[in-house]
């Protein structure tokens, strides 16, 4: 089996963009399926989505919360560090042109695209920047072909050493983010 992009097939409230597909993700074909990565677990405690929604759910947050999902790079692999520069050069366009598909597709950009870590955010400018805070973005790559809010968010590998706090911190942020400005409106 393969990880195929995810999408929904109204406008995407958050279109979730990973580093490249573990090996666990590419082979069960759900994002975010490595045992020790920490995503579900932000997600749920950020209140990104519910409490009820257990294990591995990109399937049901794709068709119930209308998320998508991606990588910027299409190799599975468990070692990011193993990808360079001009693996990010080479699939730059590529990574633009799928979601600029899905988005025509549609006829409406993403609301929010939201990069898990640093590094694919800041690859995609030339020359790549140098630091990058987590949180919603002012400055974004000129060739990205999308209108969209851009938030950085932590790694959620379980590699990545940082505190809990500190790494939930944000996820809470776009969480009151997303209700704030789309709040969800109960039908009575």
């Amino acid at each position: 089996m393969a990880l195929v992009e995810k999408y929904c097939d109204g406008p995407i409230n958050i279109l979730l963009v990973g580093h490249n597909p573990s090996q666990a993700s590419w082979d069960s074909g759900h994002y975010f399926s490595n045992p020790s990565n920490l995503f579900w677990r932000l997600m749920r405690e950020s209140e990104l989505i519910p409490e009820h929604f257990v294990g591995v759910c990109d399937d049901q947050m794709v068709t119930e919360l209308s998320f998508g999902f991606t990588d910027v790079i299409r190799v599975p692999g468990s070692d990011a560090s193993k990808i360079n520069r001009m693996d990010f050069i080479e699939q730059r366009d590529e990574f633009y042109n799928r979601i600029s598909v899905n988005a025509s597709r549609i006829n409406i950009y993403p609301r929010v695209i939201a990069f898990i870590g640093k590094r694919q955010f800041a690859q995609l400018f030339d020359p790549p920047l140098k630091s990058t805070k987590f949180g919603i973005q002012s400055k974004v790559p000129k060739s990205l072909p999308i209108e969209s809010e851009i938030w950085v968010l932590p790694s959620s590998s379980g590699r990545a050493a940082m505190k809990w706090t500190d790494r939930l911190k944000p996820y809470q942020n776009l969480s009151n983010r997303m209700q704030n400005a789309f709040p969800v409106r109960n039908i009575e």
